[in-house]
């Protein structure tokens, strides 16, 4: 039988600050109805888990009520960025302890029949604390045998090349992507499947094949963020096969508020618009 999985994304839930949440109580029952064998988080579930660990409880709880067995991975705003990128909130371990406190790992293993599934801490591929996490990807892909590789993390591998080398926001990092595919070598994932962009895209990218997640929470205008997929809300399913065959499908919701972020400066100040 095959295994589905409901993918969500960048959900952005607090208790202090409401407004995404009738998206998500939508998402929810539509994912409720479908009666998914798995939910996978990717990242930024709660608006500002980073700073704070009620928002942090209050997003797991929710995703908790979807009533499937699901996993979880961090996020920016759930544990910060990397220090590199000069933001407000570096990852620290104050923070990863904050994610395990209420997630448990923010690395994994998940095997299926015919797959091996690999969740990734895309925010902290280069602090202190990551060799435990290269040491838990080197093993999963050298014990994965004949299953097929999966990779889910919150940030896309690359937005355009493999080789991209300038350090930006949005996608891996060049020298942690770098070190990634070294390890993987010839073992490559099936496919990558990420949030963070607030957009929705399947791509191949020199051969490796990318599949964005759109966000359950808001959308991130044009004036802010150059258009690369299209702008909308909902939820992705990965439908595993046995034999390492997949598909793969976007699913929409009725209903749902096609909020702008750069519209709504009170969640996470004014943003810089675009040059």
């Amino acid at each position: 039988m095959p295994v589905r999985i409901a993918q969500l994304s960048d959900a952005h839930l607090s208790p202090r600050f409401p407004r995404f949440e009738g998206n998500f109580d939508l998402v929810a029952e539509a994912v409720r109805a479908a009666r998914p064998d798995l939910l996978i988080a990717t990242g930024d579930l709660s608006l500002d888990g980073a700073e704070d660990e009620e928002d942090l409880r209050h997003a797991a709880a929710r995703h908790a009520e979807l009533g499937a067995e699901w996993r979880a991975l961090p996020g920016n705003h759930d544990i910060g960025d990397e220090p590199v990128l000069g933001g407000r909130q570096p990852v620290t371990a104050e923070r990863l302890a904050r994610w395990r406190r209420v997630f448990g790992g923010h690395a994994w293993v998940h095997d299926l029949p015919g797959w091996r599934l690999i969740g990734l801490d895309t925010q902290s591929l280069t602090a202190p604390e990551a060799e435990a996490q290269w040491a838990l990807l080197e093993e999963a892909v050298a014990t994965a045998g004949a299953r097929r590789l999966a990779l889910f993390q919150h940030k896309p591998m690359t937005e355009q090349r493999l080789d991209d080398a300038a350090v930006t926001y949005w996608p891996v990092l060049p020298a942690p992507r770098a070190r990634l595919l070294a390890l993987f070598g010839e073992r490559r994932p099936a496919f990558v499947a990420s949030g963070h962009i607030h957009q929705h895209r399947v791509h191949r990218t020199d051969g490796l094949l990318q599949l964005w997640a759109p966000a359950t929470g808001f959308i991130v205008g044009d004036a802010w963020q150059k258009p690369l997929g299209s702008k909308l809300l909902g939820w992705m399913e990965h439908v595993l096969h046995e034999d390492g065959t997949a598909e793969h499908h976007l699913r929409l919701v009725d209903g749902l508020a096609l909020h702008d972020i750069g519209l709504i400066p009170e969640a996470y100040g004014p943003l810089r618009p675009l040059a």
